[in-house]
């Protein structure tokens, strides 16, 4: 009775899934259509592109700052280690006889 219920159960999702998938495709060939049938707009077109461009020049200045406040962070820091391995003892070596 159990081994019945789980493949009626599995039978109910997978039909579901597969009448779901149906209407998807359905809507996106139908929309597909619609959208190779309309005119294209050229002013439209270049303002996008124009709008995309400005865009990608504003990720490239907020990468060139992220590099060159890492490159001061790397300077900052090896500064401060050498300074500190400076006034540090010099370790001691670890295969001294006892």
């Amino acid at each position: 009775m159990n081994d019945e219920f789980l493949a009626i159960f599995w039978l109910g999702i997978s039909v579901t899934v597969n009448i779901a998938l149906v209407l998807a495709w359905f809507g996106q060939r139908r929309r597909l259509r619609r959208l190779e049938t309309r005119p294209v707009d050229l002013s439209q077109l270049d303002d996008m592109m124009a709008r995309v461009d400005s865009s990608l020049d504003g990720v490239t200045a907020r990468l060139d700052e992220l590099v060159s406040s890492q490159d001061f962070l790397n300077r900052v820091l090896t500064d401060r280690l050498d300074r500190l391995g400076r006034a540090l003892p010099a370790p001691e070596p670890h295969n001294t006889p006892v």
